[in-house]
């Protein structure tokens, strides 16, 4: 679905408005513009990295954000700060904020930012569990927002791939968000995307935050039409997007068949939360106790760790 909803600037930014519709608001929003007003209020991420008010704040950020859930476990404060002075992760973020996704070039990509990527990826700690792109692709995004998207499973690894890219190799998972940071680089280049587009209402405060917003809104509009519509939920996406630019039949047929592969991994996960509710409530009624350990640990299989 990539240059499904990246086709044009009127595509993209209807599926952001409904991101700004649908998605979180409260508590989760409110301190996510902390930190954004945190980065106008000091003239660098120098003096941002030296605020005692920010590293808590990136910590309560994440949890809001549902990353200390069950076995997606954050790491403490004292870990998070100590990282930043680990293999040179606290100079390598200062010089990536000279970098903005809009005005880079695949050469400073290439002979710069991807390596000072890396070492901040590998060595900055932000949760007790292996996985380490959904926690740090967050917490970059909060220090770096005009250049790092945040990512999740939820969302982002699905919409590029089509599953959880989970790993335990950390150079593999690595690579994953070094593609998902490339393919967020063409978006904005094909899109021709600038600061200019970033209105700061709600979520819309970086050129990559909307590019979150988008992928969010397209998989909530995408969800609510399989919810609403089933048989006919690929039909009205591909009459939306026939009002906003026009479908040769052959791509036509693609899309269809990528959103009718979509509609079932919907439909097939809302029977598998139906199947797993009616479990429990069996288990409850039968008197069987189901610890905490025991759901922990089923979730961990299923999810690699993840939630």
């Amino acid at each position: 679905m990539f240059d499904f909803i990246f086709r044009n600037k009127n595509i993209f930014f209807y599926f952001v408005n409904i991101c700004n519709e649908k998605y979180r608001f409260g508590h989760e929003l409110s301190k996510y513009k902390e930190i954004i007003k945190k980065h106008t209020e000091h003239s660098n991420l120098e003096f941002l990295l030296n605020d005692p008010e920010m590293y808590p704040l990136i910590i309560e950020t994440l949890k809001s954000w549902n990353m200390d859930q069950r076995v997606a476990k954050l790491t403490t404060l004292e870990k998070f700060k100590q990282s930043f002075s680990v293999n040179y992760v606290k100079e390598n973020i200062i010089k990536l904020s000279i970098y903005k996704l809009h005005s880079i070039n695949k050469g400073q990509i290439e002979d710069e930012i991807i390596g000072l990527l890396k070492n901040v990826f590998i060595n900055l700690t932000i949760m007790e569990t292996e996985s380490r792109i959904v926690g740090v692709s967050k917490t970059l995004h909060f220090l770096l927002p005009d250049l790092v998207m945040p990512m999740d499973r939820t969302y982002t690894m699905n919409f590029f791939y089509g599953s959880n890219k989970y790993s335990k190799d950390i150079e593999k998972e690595f690579n994953v968000f070094k593609d998902i940071f490339i393919k967020t680089y063409d978006i904005t280049r094909g899109l021709c995307l600038t600061q200019k587009d970033v209105d700061g209402k709600s979520w819309n405060t970086s050129v990559p935050k909307l590019i979150d917003n988008a992928i969010i809104g397209f998989n909530r509009y995408f969800d609510d039409c399989v919810m609403r519509f089933s048989d006919d939920s690929v039909e009205k996406v591909i009459l939306l997007v026939e009002q906003f630019t026009k479908l040769e039949p052959t791509e036509k047929k693609r899309y269809e068949k990528s959103l009718e592969k979509q509609k079932d991994k919907i439909l097939k996960s809302v029977r598998e939360k139906i199947r797993e509710k009616l479990l429990i409530r069996k288990a409850i009624e039968a008197g069987i106790n189901v610890s905490e350990e025991e759901i922990e640990a089923y979730l961990l299989k299923k999810t690699g760790g993840d939630i």
